[in-house]
């Protein structure tokens, strides 16, 4: 990971969504970086942020449209490899009124998850038919918690130490298994038949 590159990119993202009054937490690995390193994580290949502000299916476009106006494009590499079947929209954005993702690159792949309140957590699916579904507990999503990173304020999941340790595990020791260990740890075929009979 290009850090300083990955920073631009992630301060450009901000101001995209600060100038549309869009509130967002930066989640899963992105987020242990900035707790556990103060900085992104080295091996790191991307950042997650999580939308859960109710938006139109416009809106969600609208924004991916902006950030094709300041050089973001369709990151075909996180939408094949990641989530399976992937049908980008217009502007990049992937899903439905309720739920999906803009998955995109400039220097760095950054995904944009639009949560939504399935009556028991909040729930982001990319497309129907798409696997794998990506659940946070309410608790962590109620209000965040604001953190400093490089000078700037950005809003976490809180308790920030207890989301890292229900998605990680053990988050405090450095380990590139991280990721493989959250999909091992959450019963994905069951997330999604449950999301498919909403």
């Amino acid at each position: 990971m290009h850090k300083k590159l990955a920073f631009k990119d992630l301060i450009d993202i901000k101001q995209v969504l600060d100038s549309k009054g869009i509130q967002f937490f930066i989640a899963y690995g992105a987020c242990l970086g900035i707790i556990r390193e103060k900085d992104f994580i080295d091996y790191d290949d991307d950042i997650d942020i999580v939308i859960t502000q109710k938006l139109t299916y416009k809106q969600k476009k609208e924004i991916g449209w902006l950030l094709h106006d300041i050089g973001f494009i369709v990151d075909d590499n996180i939408c094949w490899n990641v989530y399976g079947r992937f049908e980008a929209n217009e502007g990049g954005y992937n899903g439905t009124e309720k739920t999906g993702i803009i998955a995109s690159k400039r220097n760095i792949s950054v995904s944009i998850m639009f949560f939504y309140d399935n009556g028991e957590e909040w729930m982001c699916i990319p497309k129907r038919g798409g696997i794998p579904v990506l659940v946070i507990p309410y608790r962590f999503l109620k209000e965040g918690e604001w953190v400093k990173f490089k000078g700037e304020k950005f809003l976490v999941p809180s308790p920030v130490k207890e989301y890292l340790e229900w998605t990680y595990g053990d988050w405090k020791t450095p380990s590139r298994e991280h990721a493989k260990q959250y999909w091992e740890g959450k019963d994905v075929k069951k997330l999604a038949k449950k999301y498919f009979e909403l």
